[in-house]
């Protein structure tokens, strides 16, 4: 059964329990709190960690800065961001592999674009994911931790504790216990194993082991652009 952001709702809702909802944006206490308030717990949690699930590789848009001649050019180039960007970029490259990128370009942000004095220019980041696409374990975590923000709101103190506990830990662990830190075991799994950069990471030992090719191949991340 595909997931929808209704369902992962309902499914916190369940958790409290309560009454479930018909959809996001229904005239109920619920229906109004979940529209709110659930984009922004799944934006965080989807950003609070470099998900290898919703890792992407993007080749940005170039924009022509002479389109307004009036706006501050910090850089030469004008790109536009990924429409599916959550949170902070992680790497920026002038190649989709790695291996072929040499030195890391500066780049910054303007106006809600990114200028760079570097052309083509190369975003990896975390990427919007729909509800039907997220692991199981990851499905778990929010309907958890968004369960507790909704036991928050029918003012079940005890309960969403014990949700926020059972989410992220005991208060000792700071948010990096519970599902949070099984969750990122598992997504831990789908991780290509790092591999040794030649002239970077080693000396001719490892040279002689990759024979000259590039060590990423086959990574398994998204390329988009």
């Amino acid at each position: 059964m595909p997931f929808t952001d209704l369902d992962i709702c309902n499914l916190a809702i369940d958790r409290v329990p309560g009454d479930r909802i018909d959809a996001l944006n229904e005239e109920s206490p619920l229906g109004g709190f979940c529209f709110v308030n659930y984009p922004h717990k799944r934006d965080f949690i989807l950003s609070k960690y470099r998900w290898t699930f919703a890792n992407a590789v993007a080749l940005l848009s170039r924009i022509d800065p002479a389109a307004d001649p009036n706006e501050p050019r910090p850089c030469e180039h004008k790109f536009a961001k990924p429409g599916d960007l959550v949170g902070a970029v992680h790497d920026w490259r002038v190649s989709a592999d790695p291996a072929a990128s040499r030195g890391r370009p500066y780049v910054m942000e303007s106006g809600g674009f990114f200028w760079s004095d570097t052309a083509p220019l190369y975003v990896e980041y975390t990427a919007m994911r729909r509800e039907d696409t997220w692991p199981a374990w990851f499905r778990q975590l929010v309907v958890t931790a968004f369960a507790a923000d909704l036991a928050d709101f029918c003012q079940l103190s005890t309960k969403a504790r014990d949700l926020r506990s059972e989410a992220w830990g005991t208060p000792g662990e700071n948010g990096e216990g519970g599902l949070y830190a099984s969750a990122r075991n598992e997504d831990a799994r789908l991780a290509p194993q790092r591999q040794l950069i030649a002239g970077v990471d080693a000396g001719p030992l490892v040279q002689a082991r990759w024979a000259g090719g590039s060590p990423f191949a086959g990574r398994g991340w998204e390329v988009q652009g």
